[in-house]
């Protein structure tokens, strides 16, 4: 029975005032919802970038279910693809982090990818001959996840294609209103 899809007041009612209620963790449709439509719409930290100082390291991570890699390529650029061969689905980096060197290959087929995530090479091609193989989306290689914000050496990603920017997610770090001087409290010695 769904009692909290859909049922934007249910949801409210979580939370009141200092209490939040235990569905939020343990409920399996509230934990459904939230990978659903929390973290895709989120920007998720995955990994700092000095993680990443070298052609061909990587480092893995999650978001909600997602397995992500993050991998610098030769161009010097950090790119974050989907964990996932496009051709079984199997993870391609298994590890949390490592060099691959200057591609990564699928422990299952053997399919192989630059760092960047585009395809390099399929062993045996000649059986997709005709198949309509070269108009599907896994001759394109590992999908690249769109929205990467690297702040101060922080990476983060927002799955969903659509969505607030990074700006608009988490406001202005430093506003200009704030001061050192006004932000500090004030303490009296007497």
């Amino acid at each position: 029975m769904d009692r909290y899809r859909g049922n934007s007041q249910a949801i409210a009612d979580l939370v009141k005032g200092h209490a939040v209620h235990r569905d939020v963790y343990v409920n399996e449709e509230i934990f459904e919802l939230e990978m659903e439509q929390l973290f895709p719409n989120s920007w998720i930290y995955i990994g700092h970038e000095s993680q990443l100082k070298n052609t061909g390291d990587f480092i893995t991570s999650k978001i909600g279910n997602q397995p992500v890699l993050a991998s610098r390529h030769r161009d010097g650029q950090v790119y974050v693809l989907h964990n996932r061969c496009p051709h079984k689905g199997v993870k391609i980096a298994s590890e949390p982090c490592g060099n691959t060197g200057k591609f990564f290959r699928c422990p299952y087929h053997a399919w192989s990818f630059k760092t960047d995530g585009s395809l390099l090479a399929i062993p045996l091609k000649k059986g997709y001959e005709g198949t309509g193989f070269d108009a599907d989306q896994a001759a394109k290689g590992l999908t690249r996840i769109e929205n990467v914000k690297i702040y101060r050496g922080l990476i983060f990603v927002r799955l969903a294609k659509e969505g607030l920017s990074f700006e608009e997610f988490f406001g202005d770090p430093c506003p200009r209103s704030i001061t050192w001087r006004t932000a500090r409290p004030r303490v009296s010695l007497r």
